[in-house]
């Protein structure tokens, strides 16, 4: 009997909601998407939300946000993120940073993430705090990313870690992504499997990332094969490898590649490296390089050395600076010689 009331009593507030948005209450309008929503019918929810966003309720404003950066029409989306913003609505503003941080607009990033962590929300100030930790404001972040873990945040445990790592704290930096751990966040195993790489212990490496790995983490299988290559483990490595190049990992398809060139399989090192580069990698570019240039076809080898160098890849520039070396263009060899030296400077410094 109570079971079959509650959903009575369900049923009478679902119907009073609809009837309350039928006579343009705003908030039973948002209440009725969200209901809609959360059962899947996307299309009569956003009709709703739209509603109830041009009523003025700035809930539906980010619901609708949201809904619309799902679907991939990012430019409305944020046109709402930025109405619910000026509303002063926090799940608003920090969907407007976050729009600002994919820009790579990390100013405005900043402002509205700090915005929306003054009132108290935990996602925001965890937001705020990695931001402030990647461009290494290590006091400032550490505030915001305590204040968020003490919130809850199992996002803002790990840039905690990583600020103590940062400061030479290994312990409590263990401690923290322990904790991450047992939140369920995997993620925390690869940033302990780094750390007892750094440290010589490579048993423990491994252990951490296969428990990422079996657990399905995708850079955990990655790194738990790039510990296998090393060692020697060829067969091994490659299975991890390709559960995460099905998963869509660049990395992976790139040492696929290398895998497949080591045993002398140029065509189908050649196939992975492609999709690799399809899926972002910038060194499968620079190994494509290196491929043409072993065949002797030296313009498409420049070709990639060229757009893997222009994206960053120090390799590509070292390869492509001895490319022109080789060919008179010494001046400009040189240029790329003093970026690659820059860019691993600059590498090894983080």
């Amino acid at each position: 009997m109570p079971g079959r009331l509650r959903k009575w009593n369900s049923r009478v507030d679902d119907y009073l909601q609809r009837k309350a948005a039928e006579g343009g209450n705003v908030v039973a309008m948002t209440r009725v998407a969200a209901a809609l929503r959360d059962r899947g019918e996307l299309e009569e929810a956003e009709e709703w939300f739209r509603r109830a966003a041009a009523g003025g309720d700035r809930i539906a404003m980010t619901a609708l946000a949201n809904l619309l950066h799902d679907r991939g029409e990012v430019d409305e989306a944020e046109r709402w993120f930025l109405e619910a913003a000026h509303a002063g609505e926090p799940r608003g503003m920090l969907g407007l940073g976050r729009a600002y941080e994919r820009r790579g607009s990390h100013e405005d990033a900043e402002y509205w993430f700090h915005a929306a962590a003054t009132t108290g929300d935990a996602e925001a100030m965890a937001a705020l705090g990695h931001l402030l930790a990647e461009y290494g404001r290590f006091d400032e972040a550490e505030d915001w990313c305590r204040q968020a873990a003490s919130a809850g945040s199992t996002a803002a445990k790990l840039d905690v870690g990583v600020v103590m790592r940062e400061r030479g704290r290994y312990d409590e930096a263990v401690r923290w992504w322990r904790e991450a751990l047992s939140d369920g966040d995997l993620s925390a195993t690869c940033l302990l499997g780094r750390q007892s790489e750094r440290f010589g212990k490579v048993d423990d490496a491994e252990s951490w990332y296969r428990q990422g790995a079996t657990g399905g983490n995708v850079e955990a299988i990655v790194r738990l094969g790039l510990l296998l290559h090393r060692r020697g483990d060829v067969d091994e490595a490659e299975a991890w490898y390709l559960d995460a190049a099905e998963a869509g990992d660049p990395a992976a398809m790139t040492n696929l590649g290398v895998l497949a060139r080591a045993r002398g399989d140029d065509g189908e090192a050649a196939a992975w490296y492609r999709k690799a580069a399809e899926h972002g990698s910038v060194p499968a570019l620079t190994n494509l390089g290196h491929l043409a240039e072993a065949r002797d076809e030296l313009a498409t080898a420049e070709k990639y050395f060229r757009r893997a160098a222009e994206t960053g890849d120090v390799q590509g520039m070292l390869s492509l600076a001895r490319m022109l070396r080789a060919r008179g263009a010494a001046e400009e060899a040189e240029t790329w010689l003093s970026r690659a030296e820059q860019s691993q400077s600059e590498h090894d410094r983080t």
